[in-house]
């Protein structure tokens, strides 16, 4: 599921903006400016009753913008398309999610754009058996 997601949210931006190279591993050498950086954040799983669960996966995407003149302008400008766009992503097998709690921030000339794809799911297995009958007295 987490990489139906990451190729999901990397798919859009690609999509978004296709001059501009995204990386989901640190990159050590070579790195091409202007560029996005995709990854988790603290992704976790609620157990609910019977064999529901709820999973919170938080999804971070930084973008440096490179040497630019309008540096902050183009900052305010990426925020505004992740904002709008980021809303909903399309897996690959159609399922459409919702992404909740879009926020951005600035820090040291670098958007970090943050969004939680969050889902209710069941698991396929062997059910736990109910009493048939009981008897008080």
């Amino acid at each position: 599921m987490y990489n139906e997601i990451m190729d999901a949210v990397t798919r859009k931006l690609d999509a978004l903006f296709p001059e501009i190279t995204v990386y989901t591993n640190k990159v050590e050498q070579g790195l091409k400016e202007p560029c996005f950086f995709v990854g988790f954040l603290d992704p976790s799983e609620t157990p609910l009753l019977g064999t529901r669960y709820f999973r919170s996966t938080g999804i971070y995407i930084q973008y440096l913008p490179g040497e630019d003149e309008q540096r902050t302008r183009e900052l305010n400008r990426v925020l505004g398309v992740l904002m709008e766009s980021m809303e909903y992503l399309s897996l690959a097998d159609g399922t459409l999610i919702r992404g909740t709690k879009r926020s951005g921030e600035f820090k040291e000339k670098v958007l970090t754009f943050f969004v939680n794809y969050d889902r209710f799911g069941r698991r396929t297995g062997k059910e736990m058996e109910s009493m048939n009958q009981i008897t008080m007295n």
